[in-house]
Order: C-alpha cells, then structure tokens, then sequence
C-alpha cells in the first residue's frame, strides 16, 4: 500500500514539474521576448543605453530568441551600439 501511494505521488510530481517547464517554455520565455523587443526598440529609438542593467538584459534575451526576425535584427542594431 506505501509503495502504491509512493509511486502515485511520484506520478503526479513529475506532472506538476512537466507542467511548470511547459508553462516556463511555452508562455513565460515568449512574454519575456516581447518585453525585450518593446525595450529594444525604445533604446534604438533614443540612440544611447540609459540603463547598463537593463540594456545587458535585452541584448541577452534578443541574442537568445529562436526564430524572431524583428528580435535578430534589434540584437544586430543593440551590437552595433555597445
């Protein structure tokens, strides 16, 4: 009976732990993207990084998006900057 309980336990943990890397992967990593383009486009706009911090933040996030055009050609123009 313990070991049944155990094993149901540990089925539903590896449920959980699937459901937060998908929720990570599939929603969180895009909304982070698109934040990071708004922010990008707004630096290119202004011409100069105000904010060290956050100007390492879009470069990072922008050099890491996986098929985004708009985010390859911002991270070009932010390289160009630094």
């Amino acid at each position: 009976m313990l070991t049944e309980n155990y094993l149901l336990f540990a089925i539903f943990m590896m449920f959980n732990l699937w459901a937060v890397i998908a929720f990570c992967i599939y929603i969180i990593r895009p909304l982070q993207t698109r934040w990071a383009i708004i922010q990008a486009r707004k630096i290119v706009a202004e011409g100069k990084m105000r904010n060290d911090w956050r100007f390492r933040n879009v470069y990072r996030m922008l050099a890491t998006a996986k098929n985004d055009l708009e985010a390859a050609k911002l991270w070009q123009k932010l390289d160009s900057m630094k």
